[in-house]
């Protein structure tokens, strides 16, 4: 058997690789034909347009991620525009009224109103519809090997961030034992009575009591008893509630916010781990995850599309993930399952080979309805 010389093998192992890679490419052409001169134009129209409106959390407003975008297109300039989420809310609702369209993107956690509310009103388009670069249509590239939507018509508001739900039960480390409980329902113990806190997140309510009162094994039964016989005390202070569980002014809190920020001070304070309590699932829920949706007539309709597939590709997701992990010390999981998981704090990493169930909107209305009830509110919020 003849061996060919080095330089002709080279020469053969270099043809067949740039054929692969040239049927590679026209693999995905066939998949989305037409997807680059899309593309291009998209890219055009953006430059002519000249910026774009990302209105939200730290999810798209973060000055890193901010930087990130504009290096690869610096010929788009973003424009941010941050809050709570119920005041951006209101704000995006008001400003439409009066004729005025100036967002083009939202994002920020799910649980709450925000986008059920935008959703409900028409505010948002179907972002699917934007997207276009093969790695992003490419759904096997995510969790489960498909786009996770959380509204009715499987298009609208997309879930990009993928923990698993938590419990929303913290407590302070010095006063509670993970052991005292087995089940939500020792919540109801006399010996917690005056002792736990809830955080009301303005203009989303109770995101944590959503989760629960949907439970089959929880539901409104566990929310009346709660809040009727634990003398629960309400807090809208995200940062209150918590150093009221880190300073043992309650021991218990449901739905406590910055609780990371808290333990790296030094504060006694931690999530009860899932293991603990009996309802608990493995689900991968709205409470703490983070959406994107893209609002309807949007100032910017171009660049919103540059900026959604640049966001949701790999390199844009490793960016968010890392600046969420890392800068903003948020536990962060994108659902991407293409990208390094190694920055990933602990409390959002996911197990791998483990399935997991992804759940879709839950009304936040009924749950507010009755919890305001409970609080002797005659309004609602």
């Amino acid at each position: 058997m003849k061996v060919l010389p080095r330089k002709i093998a080279v020469f053969i192992i270099l043809l067949l690789s740039f054929a692969m890679a040239r049927g590679t490419r026209a693999a995905l052409a066939a998949e989305n034909p037409g997807w680059q001169a899309d593309w291009e134009r998209t890219v055009a129209g953006a430059k002519k347009e000249g910026a774009v409106s990302l209105w939200g959390d730290m999810e798209i407003t973060h000055p890193d991620i901010v930087a990130a975008f504009t290096k690869e297109f610096p010929f788009i300039r973003p424009i941010t525009v941050t809050g709570r989420v119920g005041d951006l809310t209101l704000r995006i609702l008001s400003e439409r009224r009066a004729g005025k369209y100036l967002s083009d993107l939202y994002s920020g956690v799910m649980g709450g109103a925000a986008f059920y509310e935008f959703y409900r009103t028409g505010v948002t388009d179907p972002i699917k519809s934007t997207f276009m670069l093969p790695e992003i249509t490419d759904e096997s590239k995510w969790l489960g090997g498909k786009h996770h939507y959380v509204d009715p018509e499987h298009q609208h508001i997309l879930l990009y961030e993928g923990n698993v739900a938590g419990t929303s039960i913290f407590y302070n480390t010095e006063s509670v034992k993970p052991t005292d409980l087995s089940s939500y329902w020792d919540l109801l113990d006399p010996k917690w009575r005056g002792k736990i806190a809830m955080f009301e997140r303005v203009g989303s309510g109770f995101p944590s009591m959503t989760q629960i009162y949907y439970n089959s094994r929880l539901g409104p039964d566990f929310i009346k008893r709660l809040l009727s016989e634990m003398n629960v005390t309400v807090s809208r202070d995200r940062r209150q509630a918590t150093d009221w569980l880190g300073t043992g002014k309650v021991v218990l809190c449901i739905g406590c916010a910055d609780v990371e920020r808290a333990s790296r001070d030094g504060m006694p304070v931690n999530e009860l781990d899932r293991k603990y309590l009996k309802e608990a699932g493995n689900g991968i829920g709205l409470n703490g995850n983070s959406g994107l949706a893209l609002i309807s007539k949007a100032a910017h309709p171009n660049a919103a599309k540059v900026f959604t597939n640049w966001f949701l590709s790999r390199r844009g997701q490793m960016v968010w993930q890392e600046v969420m992990n890392i800068k903003v010390g948020e536990p962060s999981n994108s659902m991407r399952i293409d990208i390094p998981k190694d920055k990933v704090l602990p409390q959002a990493r996911r197990e791998d080979g483990e399935k997991y169930r992804v759940t879709g909107f839950l009304d936040p209305e009924p749950p507010t309805k009755l919890i305001d009830e409970l609080l002797g509110r005659k309004k609602a919020r």
